[in-house]
């Protein structure tokens, strides 16, 4: 496994390699946190697929944003990461997105990438306008600042919490990735969602061909998921979303193990379709 950097025209990426066999799986970490939050799955993913997980601009390791506002939404995002996985040679790859990192897939998915497949979590597919917003989200007072440049001391490990799940909050680490995370990325995140910036996410989620796999905790207290059972999917992954028992916002790690399982269930099956051979030939 290795660490690097990677200088594109948004600024200077961080990632993390496995270089492993396969066909890559892409880690998209969620709003103010960072790619080591993805710890558990690089782990299980080693030495049996490539793993390459990505700090966003703004956070983590990364640099801020040389143009904060071409950077920071959801479009700005994906734009940044396909130009970073051009520059390390991927031409393919499966993407999994937890949270704002599933939104940055389906704008991947909106601008037609090479994307094998996307398993996202802790994500409603909206139409990015405040209607659509409010429809996808559960009111909380975690929601309420969401959007702040500014975060106390109390709101950082409230973000910690919600976003990767209490045992994440004995961490230091997650805290100060928290408090590094450029407050404009959030700022301006935010604002780019509520004017409608971006593909309409919940049109891309019901009728892309791209194999789909939504997996969420039963007890998020971030998404509305009865909206998301709502939805009518075209081509979602094993019929329809699924929810993991005892679980939050952080079902990744909250529940590492069954989240592993699905993950790698969905990548073979990944695998199994691009082996199939075209009908007719």
């Amino acid at each position: 496994m290795s660490e690097g950097f990677i200088e594109t025209s948004h600024g200077k990426l961080a990632f993390i390699d496995t270089k492993g066999p396969g066909i890559p799986v892409v880690m998209v970490h969620a709003n103010s946190v960072c790619k080591e939050s993805f710890a558990p799955q690089i782990h299980a993913l080693e030495g049996v697929r490539r793993a390459i997980a990505f700090d966003l601009p703004g956070h983590g390791a990364s640099g801020n944003a040389i143009d904060p506002r071409r950077s920071y939404s959801m479009h700005g995002y994906a734009d940044a990461l396909l130009e970073a996985l051009s520059a390390l040679g991927v031409e393919r790859f499966v993407v999994v997105g937890h949270s704002l990192g599933g939104h940055v897939a389906l704008e991947m998915i909106a601008r037609n990438a090479n994307v094998e497949g996307a398993l996202i979590f802790g994500t409603p597919p909206v139409t990015n306008s405040i209607e659509g917003l409010q429809a996808g989200f559960k009111p909380s007072p975690e929601m309420a600042y969401t959007g702040n440049a500014e975060l106390t001391g109390e709101q950082i490990g409230m973000v910690v919490e919600l976003a990767l799940g209490k045992e994440a909050t004995r961490e230091p680490f997650f805290h100060e990735a928290v408090r590094r995370t450029d407050g404009l990325a959030r700022q301006y995140m935010l604002e780019a969602a509520a004017a409608g910036q971006g593909s309409d996410q919940r049109k891309v989620a019901e009728s892309t061909s791209v194999p789909l796999a939504i997996v969420n905790g039963e007890n998020d207290l971030v998404i509305n998921l009865d909206y998301i059972d709502s939805l009518v999917f075209e081509n979602v992954w094993e019929a329809e979303p699924i929810r993991i028992a005892d679980a939050g916002h952080g079902v990744h790690r909250e529940k590492a193990n069954e989240f592993n399982s699905i993950l790698l269930r969905f990548a073979d099956f990944l695998t199994a379709r691009s082996t199939l051979p075209i009908q007719g030939m």
